[in-house]
């Protein structure tokens, strides 16, 4: 098992560690490769990942190079987005409602929670749909082009809103108003503790 709030504490000290300095990110990188990896490609397809991650990095670079700017500004921001894939990857489902509720109480912590988890699992339900569209094309004998995006986009946003409205009505007639009961459940394992102490020593070294 693990435990999101030592996930979530590694990734604001790698997080700023990378942001503010570029020996910093290429420490992160390395920690990434070691302790994030495994988890990253393991829910997402390293066609994805790679070329997501170069892409976001490398633009703003190229708008730095023209702008007289840091050009190695996109090696932190590529760092940065393989960190956003990991801890996503990483997220199990009832992590983040037990962490809401744990910081903020049942009150906001449980709506907040709530919140999160939808939040979480419609972006799944997203990635599960553009696939089952990407299947279709291809069984129709149909390539992936730019034109093709308007329709695809169209159709994810229309699934994702009918699914909301029936989670909104499903709420609405059990009276949900605000708030509830809900009892965080944490496991921490040694990995974390790795992991942690890894940032946390990154951190201490490289930054203060």
């Amino acid at each position: 098992m693990s435990d999101i709030r030592f996930r979530l504490l590694t990734l604001v000290l790698l997080s700023v560690l990378s942001f503010v300095s570029l020996f910093g990110a290429a420490a992160v990188f390395c920690w990434w490769i070691v302790f994030g990896a495994k988890t990253t490609f393991a829910k997402n397809s390293w066609k994805v990942v790679i070329p997501v991650s170069i892409f976001v990095g490398l633009f703003p670079s190229v708008v730095l190079y023209f702008t007289g700017g840091d050009v190695f500004y996109g090696a932190k921001i590529f760092v940065l987005v393989l960190l956003a894939f990991w801890f996503s990857a990483s997220l199990l489902s009832g992590e983040l409602m037990s962490f809401f509720v744990w910081v903020f109480g049942q009150g906001s912590g449980f709506d907040l929670g709530m919140a999160a988890e939808f939040s979480v699992q419609a972006i799944s339900e997203i990635r599960e749909d553009f696939l089952h569209m990407w299947s279709a094309l291809r069984i129709k004998g149909q390539k992936f082009s730019v034109l093709a995006i308007p329709s695809l986009a169209a159709g994810l946003l229309i699934l994702s809103l009918r699914r909301a409205g029936v989670q909104s009505s499903l709420l609405a007639r059990r009276g949900y108003i605000s708030g509830g009961t809900y009892v965080p459940v944490f496991s921490p394992a040694v990995f974390d503790f790795l992991m942690l102490g890894s940032a946390v020593f990154l951190y201490g070294v490289l930054l203060v």
